[in-house]
């Protein structure tokens, strides 16, 4: 832990003294406050929510705060299960006793359960920062001992191992049937998400209200169940000093939010739930077929919560 300590109290320096020196004050690399950049790259859709913005944690002037999240100790946080495509087998590690996967037909079954855990967003407060900012910055397995010098942080260490481990899954290819790209900044988030579906898009965020982050068992809504987008990008917060997003497109994909209610009868929750149509090129032995038991195909569509560390696009 004296590792993550050291990584935040140099974050906070380095970041703070980034963006005073290029007089950030909330602006973005190219001098516009970011939501200027928002209207003027999105012109009819509305700013992001409470949640969105907590979990983006854009650097405002001197208020910058970066670092790794307390979840990433025990391997990167699996809160709600939101592993994609056919890249996913049975050696994913997921967290004993949460649902994973599910069947979209689950969504309108009176009386269906899950068990789940939501994190707070600001468990992982890395800081978004602006372009301009992170152009500057290495981010690349063959940079890798610059960049943890640039840090300082010690080779072999765990921070230094969940920041390889972040860059080189941003590194890999993509899995058949997936665009993927790793946004550094406000800018290069929006700018793959608006190359993808457009500028008239909405974006959500898993919000949770009076919870504990235990988990528990919830109870769906049925009744409240809202489809949101037959056409999605997903973009999951990465562990890393600064903010950095895997985002990805999969065609094949409907979006829903559904309203949960934990057995406590006091947390209540607007989850997102991605669900996959069409499960044909995926790997035979991915997680969701044992579960399931079920063969990969596209009679059967395959359902996952998103954590609360990732953010849904779709089109307007």
């Amino acid at each position: 832990m004296d590792q993550f300590r050291l990584l935040w109290l140099f974050a906070i320096f380095y970041v703070a003294s980034v963006v005073v020196g290029i007089g950030y004050s909330n602006k973005v690399g190219d001098g516009k406050s970011w939501m200027s950049y928002w209207n003027s790259t999105l012109p009819k859709s509305p700013l992001p929510s409470k949640a969105v913005q907590q979990l983006l944690n854009l650097a405002e002037g001197e208020r910058s705060y970066s670092g790794i999240g307390k979840d990433s100790v025990s391997g990167r946080g699996c809160v709600c299960f939101s592993c994609y495509g056919g890249g996913c087998t049975e050696e994913v590690k997921v967290k004993p006793g949460l649902t994973t996967y599910f069947q979209e037909k689950d969504l309108q079954h009176l009386g269906k359960t899950v068990t789940l855990q939501f994190l707070k967003p600001t468990d992982n407060n890395a800081t978004l920062l602006p372009r301009k900012v992170v152009k500057s910055i290495p981010f690349s397995s063959n940079k890798l001992p610059e960049i943890l010098i640039y840090f300082g942080v010690k080779p072999m260490s765990a921070v230094a191992e969940i920041m390889k481990s972040t860059i080189e899954e941003c590194e890999a290819p993509a899995i058949k049937g997936e665009d993927k790209y790793c946004a550094t900044s406000l800018e290069s988030l929006i700018d793959f998400t608006v190359s993808k579906l457009g500028k008239y898009i909405q974006v959500y965020a898993t919000e949770a209200e009076n919870n504990n982050e235990n988990k528990q068992e919830y109870g769906i809504e049925i009744t409240g169940v809202q489809s949101i987008g037959d056409s999605s990008v997903v973009c999951h917060k990465e562990s890393y000093v600064y903010g950095v997003f895997y985002c990805h497109k999969f065609n094949n994909t409907r979006a829903y939010m559904v309203p949960l209610v934990g057995a406590d009868g006091v947390a209540k929750v607007k989850a997102l739930v991605v669900c996959h149509t069409d499960t044909t090129s995926w790997n035979p032995k991915h997680l969701a077929f044992q579960v399931l038991k079920i063969k990969p195909g596209n009679t059967i569509a395959v359902c996952h919560f998103l954590a609360t560390a990732g953010l849904l696009w779709v089109p307007m």
